[in-house]
């Protein structure tokens, strides 16, 4: 059993009956067997055993709920080239194609352990991240090597634009999750599989069907592409565009660059493939309409919000504020490196509450912990500090006469800077900072 102290606890977006979301000198006790919370609560102030004399700290501390990046793709932790990476949609996907080409298995994983350590070191404790089969490297394995790595909800990512290759992609992934299955099933605690068709203008409609098929024994959270770009709406109606006309003739696929049917956005055609639904997150749902929010309500989806990897494309901003107002659950995601400016949720918080001013510090920090657990599904992961959780945490060290309150503590908790985390936990031990704070 293993205890920490804290000045201020956040536990989560939101009060409940057993737990309140703000506790002032409060204690968080895990479980070192399995790792999850036993208890968060309220102590008296001198039951906190403070360091005294030349020992003494001059700050105070904050805990709260590890954060969760949504969607990223470890294996593109590269910065693009300001002078050379395209900021046209299908010229920057047609340089990553080719910087992925040049990259071996080794290279990959030191791009993922470099992620990792980023992630780590700015209070992200879990991710939901983008695989490619053709290069997963024993991603397991690697989670388990690493000095410190989130857990992480590996979406393993299937392409095929040509219908008459959709059995044969289904058939090579059904083969790659059970030749992986005993692997996932040895570090469930670390990484937990999903399923990522990766497009509506890379994944053909029968593929689509196959998938979903497949899915019914499975039961894999589903995470797809949805709005990304403004080509991807032409292409659906049928009015060709960046992705029509540049993208898909690149890549050879020109006798599919308009659709078998027109649909008024990529959100409808996911409706009619029935692909939408509570168990799917849409990544970036950029420029959605008042009928596609409508149909992200009624089937229950999410939505995964990348709002500086957006900005990196110029793509229509998401309209958060109505999204929420519908009651549909978001989160908040990094994307990969190669389409922003860091992998570190903080840095996306801040940039969310410049462009959604309207938004308030309390939904973005919900984004961040709660809604990120909800699109990742990963058992024992919920973004909260409830008892029965993992103990997954951040301490932020805050000067000594700050006070917080409930008013206050969520734009608090978005004001953070890396530099002011004093360490993180997963599990219940400390993988980042300082280890003292227990007994």
């Amino acid at each position: 059993m293993k205890k920490y102290y804290a000045d201020y606890i956040l536990t989560s977006a939101k009060s409940s009956d057993s737990l309140p979301a703000f506790i002032i000198n409060g204690s968080l006790t895990a479980d070192e067997t399995n790792g999850n919370i036993l208890s968060v609560e309220k102590i008296e102030k001198n039951g906190i055993k403070k360091k005294k004399g030349r020992d003494a700290v001059p700050f105070k501390t904050l805990m709260v709920p590890g954060f969760i990046n949504a969607h990223t793709h470890t294996d593109i932790t590269f910065k693009p080239d300001d002078d050379k990476t395209p900021r046209i949609f299908s010229g920057w996907v047609l340089s990553l194609i080719e910087k992925r080409k040049s990259l071996n298995c080794r290279e990959t994983t030191n791009l993922r352990l470099k992620a990792f350590k980023e992630f780590i070191e700015s209070g992200t404790t879990s991710i939901g991240d983008i695989i490619d089969p053709a290069s997963f490297c024993d991603l397991t394995g690697i989670t388990g090597r690493a000095e410190s790595a989130p857990r992480v909800k590996g979406f393993i990512e299937l392409r095929g634009l040509d219908p008459s290759c959709a059995a044969q992609r289904i058939e090579e992934f059904k083969n790659f999750v059970k030749n992986n299955a005993e692997a996932f099933k040895n570090n469930e605690k670390y990484f937990s599989p999903g399923i990522s068709p990766h497009s509506v203008y890379s994944v053909s409609e029968n593929l689509f069907k196959e998938i979903l098929k497949a899915n019914e024994g499975l039961k894999l959270k589903i995470s797809v592409h949805c709005a990304e770009h403004a080509s991807e709406k032409a292409f659906m109606a049928g009015n060709g565009g960046d992705i029509a006309e540049n993208l898909l003739p690149a890549l050879n696929l020109s006798k599919f660059s308009v659709p078998p049917a027109a649909f008024l956005s990529p959100v409808s055609y996911l409706y009619y493939l029935k692909i939408i639904n509570k168990n799917t997150s849409l990544i970036h749902a950029n420029g959605v309409s008042g009928e596609d929010i409508d149909i992200i309500k009624e089937t229950g989806a999410d939505v995964i919000h990348c709002p500086r990897s957006n900005a990196f494309f110029n793509s229509e901003k998401l309209p958060l504020k109505k999204i929420i107002e519908k009651g549909i659950s978001v989160s908040l995601g990094t994307d990969g490196l190669f389409s922003n400016e860091s992998l570190n949720i903080l840095d996306e918080i801040k940039y969310a509450k410049k462009i959604h001013p309207e938004v308030k510090a309390k939904e973005l920090f919900y984004m961040a912990t709660e809604g990120g657990a909800k699109a990742i599904s990963f058992k024992g992961v919920t973004g909260t500090l409830k008892p029965g959780s993992y103990a997954d945490f951040t301490v932020f060290k805050i000067p000594e006469d700050r006070i917080l309150n409930e008013e206050n503590i969520y734009d608090a908790v978005i004001s953070f800077d890396k530099a002011d985390i004093l360490k993180v936990a997963i599990g219940g031990g400390i993988v980042y900072g300082e280890a003292g704070g227990g007994k």
